[in-house]
């Protein structure tokens, strides 16, 4: 299974023959979640207490932005930001006094939404992908299609120890691995676009190309633009997404 690592295209031979999905689709779930949350649970306290703040300054940001515009009326403010400056004495008090152990849980518990959406997403891809099949000049087969977006996204397994390193090298609890890296003040569109293109996230695409490109017996072309089309249409979605949101899920 881990040749998709070091051997992608002996992996996917493989999978022509006996297309397996339950259980790589099962750990380039988990193995990410608890992979980042030991990483995060790590950290040193004053690093996750400093992150909340840094967090709770860019909301404060981001409303005062909005009844400037007279997105929010003014009178609103003060009780907004109260709430918000309420919870972040809550989340800091809970680190001072909490051990390695109970930060390991509370963050597993707080990463289970993501791992859901982690999962309805990936469904979701191999669905529109295997549409795209006969389009392409193939026979459609959720199951095959399954296997191949399963194991490239075995990727994130490496992903999640790329960041958790970065983690302890930096002192920092978001590390970003994206072309935002390379134009940091660029219009708000713009690095929720580049924040997309992660590394780890174009290695698992072309692995998805390549495995379409085996298993469905198609040109190696044709799967790249199906896959990448998809991807560019979802990631053009989520940038506007965080362009009406203020920004606030992107790495500072």
């Amino acid at each position: 299974m881990f040749k998709i690592f070091f051997s992608p295209k002996v992996r996917f031979q493989q999978l022509s023959t006996s297309p397996e999905w339950s259980l790589p689709l099962t750990l380039s779930l988990i193995l990410p979640l608890f992979l980042g949350t030991i990483s995060v649970a790590l950290l040193p306290k004053t690093v996750l207490i400093q992150s909340t703040a840094n967090r709770i300054e860019r909301v404060k940001s981001f409303i005062d932005e909005q009844v400037a515009r007279g997105k929010m009326p003014s009178d609103q403010r003060e009780a907004a930001l109260e709430r918000i400056e309420q919870t972040a004495r809550s989340e800091i008090e809970f680190y001072e006094r909490s051990g390695p152990a109970t930060l390991l849980f509370r963050f597993l518990v707080r990463s289970l939404p993501a791992l859901v959406w982690s999962l309805i997403q990936l469904l979701i891809f191999t669905a529109l992908l295997n549409l795209l099949i006969p389009v392409l000049g193939a026979g459609s087969s959720f199951g095959r299609m399954l296997a191949v977006t399963a194991n490239s996204a075995l990727i994130r397994t490496a992903g999640a120890v790329f960041h958790g390193v970065l983690m302890f090298a930096t002192g920092k609890l978001t590390v970003n691995t994206s072309l935002s890296l390379l134009v940091p003040n660029s219009p708000l569109f713009i690095k929720a676009l580049l924040t997309a293109i992660d590394i780890f996230t174009v290695w698992e695409l072309v692995l998805v190309s390549l495995g379409i490109g085996v298993l469905f017996n198609l040109p190696a072309r044709r799967t790249a633009a199906a896959v990448f089309s998809i991807w560019l249409l979802y990631v053009i979605l989520l940038a506007l997404l965080s362009s009406l949101s203020g920004g606030l899920a992107l790495p500072a």
